[in-house]
């Protein structure tokens, strides 16, 4: 029996193992991870033995959205609501969930409080268009109309922040950004509640909480596929909004283009954490697309 007919006999399972266990992925695991490998490869499989949508998936592309999650420190197992890497199609992608947010954000040792909830009928009392101050109460709902979603930040330095987007306004930023929910599948259609209040919360820390080096990488990174030159598109973003490698770009040029990245990003986290004391504004204000 040849080799490609054995090869063809395997499993979507087996194959992704074979993959993984290869010398040349073992290899790339250990001079990027270190020791951290072996942990990093068993929660690895963890994850894709249980997304039949994962196993179709190219295996490289999963070690390197599976990779994001190493240096912020995130595990990616579904469940825990932390991070996840998300099949689109043969690509996989890393993406940060709700509880991710709350964590990095948190980390930045900058926050005194945040929320992020759903909000219902009622419960939505009294919008100051001039300063931007919601007021809320818990016990006036009236209904369980989910009329919109709301983010919350406090500072320890006193400055606080309320982000509220409508239903409808969280509808048309899906149907702006995401390829899937216009064509009627994926997680905004699946679970529109949970991307809902990660994208809001998302929103408000991208704009409004102090910037970590661990932050700001989260905030490249998130539901980004990465490719073995280093390159990162968005899934499931509207062409347009994807920013779009030179595609006559020789080796060099894309390293060369790699290693500014890399040079802005150290120039950005050199002044990631400066916020107005008297204000609580941060001066850093990064760009918000990638939702």
């Amino acid at each position: 029996m040849s080799q490609e007919v054995t090869t063809k006999q395997l499993t979507p399972m087996q194959r992704f193992n074979a993959q993984i266990r290869g010398a040349n992925a073992q290899a790339y695991l250990v001079d990027v991870l270190g020791e951290k490998k072996e942990a990093f490869v068993t929660s690895l499989v963890s994850v894709v033995a249980n997304d039949a949508n994962l196993q179709k998936c190219n295996p490289m592309s999963v070690v390197y959205a599976a990779m994001k999650s190493v240096p912020i420190g995130l595990p990616i197992e579904k469940n825990l609501g932390y991070a996840a890497v998300i099949p689109y199609g043969t690509d996989a992608s890393f993406q940060i969930m709700r509880n991710g947010w709350m964590e990095l954000a948190m980390r930045t040792g900058q926050v005194r409080f945040i929320a992020n909830e759903v909000v219902y009928d009622g419960q939505l009392v009294k919008k100051n268009k001039f300063t931007g101050e919601y007021i809320f109460d818990e016990d006036a709902k009236k209904s369980d109309e989910i009329i919109g979603y709301m983010a919350y930040i406090k500072l320890i330095n006193g400055f606080e922040k309320t982000v509220y987007w409508t239903t409808g306004e969280c509808k048309a930023h899906a149907l702006r950004y995401s390829q899937t929910y216009k064509k009627g599948y994926g997680l905004w259609v699946d679970n529109f509640d949970a991307m809902a209040l990660k994208t809001v919360l998302k929103h408000l820390i991208v704009k409004y909480c102090p910037k970590s080096p661990e932050l700001q990488k989260a905030i490249t990174d998130d539901q980004s596929v990465t490719n073995k030159d280093n390159i990162s598109t968005y899934a499931d973003n509207t062409p347009d909004e994807q920013p779009q490698p030179e595609t006559t770009a020789t080796a060099k040029e894309k390293a060369a283009a790699v290693k500014e990245q890399v040079e802005a990003m150290k120039a950005r986290q050199a002044k990631a954490a400066q916020v107005n004391t008297d204000t609580g504004e941060v001066t850093d204000d990064l760009p918000f697309g990638n939702e």
